[in-house]
C-alpha cells in the first residue's frame, strides 16, 4: 500500500471540509481555527517530509500545505472582494455570479502552485544553510 498517497488523501479532508463550509468562513473565531488546523497539518506534512527525507513522501508534504494555503489566499482576496461587492467571494465549479470565477480561479491555482514555488525557492534555500 502507498502510505505517501494515504496521507495525502488524509490532508485534502480538510480542504474539502472547508469549500463545503465556506457560507462560515466570514467568521474570525471559525478562521482562526482553520488556520491553527492548516498550520498543524503544514508542520505535520514538513515533519513526516523532512524526517524521512525520501521522495516518496513528496505527494504528502505537498498535500499538507495546501489547506493553509487555501486559507491564506481566500483571506487576502476577502480582504480585496469583500469592500468592492460588499458580498463574500463564493468559490466554486460554477458561481452563482460571474465576477467570482476570477477568485475562484485564483484561490485553486495558487492552492496548486504556491506549495512547490514555497519549497523550491524557500524551503530549499533555507535547507542549504543549515
Amino acid at each position: 500500500m502507498n502510505f505517501d498517497l494515504l496521507f495525502y488523501i488524509i490532508f485534502q479532508i480538510p480542504l474539502f471540509l472547508i469549500i463545503f463550509k465556506q457560507d462560515q468562513l466570514h467568521k474570525p473565531d471559525f478562521l482562526l481555527k482553520l488556520f491553527v488546523f492548516g498550520l498543524a497539518l503544514l508542520i505535520i506534512g514538513a515533519y513526516f517530509f523532512y524526517n524521512k527525507n525520501s521522495s516518496l513522501q513528496k505527494l504528502a508534504y505537498f498535500g499538507s500545505q495546501t489547506t493553509f494555503i487555501f486559507l491564506f489566499l481566500y483571506k487576502i482576496i476577502r480582504d480585496v472582494y469583500y469592500p468592492i461587492f460588499l458580498r463574500e467571494p463564493e468559490f466554486s465549479k460554477t458561481p452563482k455570479h460571474k465576477i467570482d470565477i476570477i477568485p475562484t480561479l485564483i484561490i485553486f491555482t495558487g492552492t496548486i502552485i504556491l506549495p512547490f514555488i514555497i519549497d523550491s525557492f524557500l524551503v530549499q534555500k533555507l535547507i542549504a544553510k543549515i
